[in-house]
């Protein structure tokens, strides 16, 4: 158990995403949650015990939300990569033998570009949530909340695109300043 340790991915791209969803379905299902003004006291009904026992949950509903911000990100319009081969596994594992450095930022990249695909999607999925809990309680505000999830939804699934951008134009940097195809054997180049 002491082995298990939560990095920037997880906790970006898993965990915060993840909390998002867990408590918009707990907070739908929760019928002593009618209106906005209901959350104050649901969020002081939250124990302690709860939130460790859901950081669990979270975890899960945020690994397997990443397959639909994959699904939503799979559909955007993302420009082409700078490295393109069929060659990527050995391009990928010369950038971690000789650019170890450099992963660090790669990851964080990576970590925000799923940090901002899993909030897309999760912020699809709060615009239903809005109109479920909307129309179970007769309250128009959960109504008025629908159009900022789809814009939240828009404003994410772009950041992901420029994420992943910053991420493609860092690993061709890392990959040409210490010039790693002269590394590939002669008949990868």
């Amino acid at each position: 158990m002491d082995k298990i340790r939560l990095d920037f991915f997880d906790i970006l791209g898993y965990l915060i995403p993840g909390t998002a969803l867990l408590l918009s379905l707990w907070i739908t299902a929760d019928t002593s949650v009618l209106s906005l003004s209901d959350l104050y006291t649901f969020i002081g009904k939250i124990e302690t015990k709860t939130l460790l026992s859901g950081v669990i949950v979270a975890y899960i509903m945020g690994f397997t939300l990443h397959f639909f911000g994959s699904m939503i990100f799979k559909r955007l319009n993302i420009p082409p990569r700078k490295i393109t081969s069929e060659n990527m596994p050995e391009y990928w594992a010369l950038l971690r033998e000789y650019g170890e450095k450099h992963l660090i930022i790669l990851d964080r990249w990576q970590a925000l570009k799923a940090l901002a695909s899993n909030l897309a999607a999760f912020s699809c999925i709060a615009l239903v949530l809005c109109l479920i809990k909307g129309y179970f309680t007769g309250h128009c505000e959960w109504f008025a909340l629908m159009p900022i999830f789809l814009g939240l939804s828009l404003i994410y699934a772009e950041r992901a695109v420029v994420f992943h951008i910053y991420y493609d134009e860092d690993s061709f940097a890392v990959f040409e300043a210490l010039n790693l195809k002269e590394k590939l054997p002669a008949h990868l180049r």
